[in-house]
């Protein structure tokens, strides 16, 4: 069965001297694996270039219940990306989500919501030019919602502590080292707080900016199976904090 279908790709790996083997998260089958042959033909379309991570498709693809691997007979860029291939800080971000993603999506099954939060945002990471130094923080924030552990509960004065195992704002400090102080958990209700277009405002110094997205890495591993550890961070942090 022949399906027109977008994806963003996570993963490739070299099957053989002229064939790739993707992983792409697409708006209407979820994380899908493809061979793609004939990639470093002279006369083939599909150009071991077109899946590069992060990459946006518009694709014609074969879905086969039975099989592991699917088949794609169609490929045309959905978005070329304009700046976050030639800015620092964008490609650092880029490596980072794509890392996250990578290591957080694991279900075959559809999310169309889920789909358009992810194209929306790397949308809005080639296109925003204001400061994107946040834009990682928020996008992990605003990502867990979709993976089923958004943050729970109202930040209050009296209710300030952020707990990373139960996900929620409680009012006591937990018996284990898995939490926010009432100062990272303020941060953290901003970011929930905050549209897509007034993260950038929130004004954090680089030591902070690093403690949190450490914390959310760590938020991410209890809550994801097999999340793992995060190697790109490192190279973020350099760049934002």
């Amino acid at each position: 069965m022949v399906h027109k279908t977008s994806g963003i790709i996570l993963h490739t790996t070299k099957y053989s001297e002229n064939s790739l083997i993707i992983k792409a998260y697409t708006r209407h089958f979820g994380l899908q694996s493809y061979i793609i042959n004939n990639v470093r033909s002279k006369k083939s379309k599909n150009k071991a270039t077109l899946f590069q991570p992060l990459t946006l498709l518009d694709m014609v693809v074969s879905n086969n219940n039975k099989s592991k691997l699917q088949r794609i007979s169609e490929i045309t860029v959905h978005h070329q990306y304009t700046s976050i291939p030639y800015d620092v800080i964008k490609s650092s971000i880029a490596i980072f989500i794509h890392e996250v993603l990578y290591r957080a999506i694991k279900e075959e099954h559809a999310d169309e919501e889920l789909f358009e939060y992810l194209q929306n945002a790397l949308f809005l990471l080639d296109l925003t030019t204001d400061s994107c130094s946040n834009f990682h923080i928020y996008f992990m924030i605003q990502l867990s919602r979709y993976l089923g552990f958004y943050p729970q509960g109202k930040y209050t004065p009296g209710i300030s502590i952020f707990d990373l195992q139960e996900g929620s704002f409680n009012n006591v400090t937990p018996i284990h080292n898995h939490y926010l102080n009432p100062a990272y958990s303020s941060f953290l209700n901003d970011f929930i707080l905050a549209s897509p277009g007034k993260y950038q405002l929130i004004m954090l110094n680089k030591s902070e900016r690093k403690h949190l997205l450490q914390t959310l890495i760590i938020f991410y591993q209890l809550h994801v199976t097999s999340f793992g550890a995060i190697r790109s961070h490192t190279i973020l942090e350099e760049m934002v904090g």
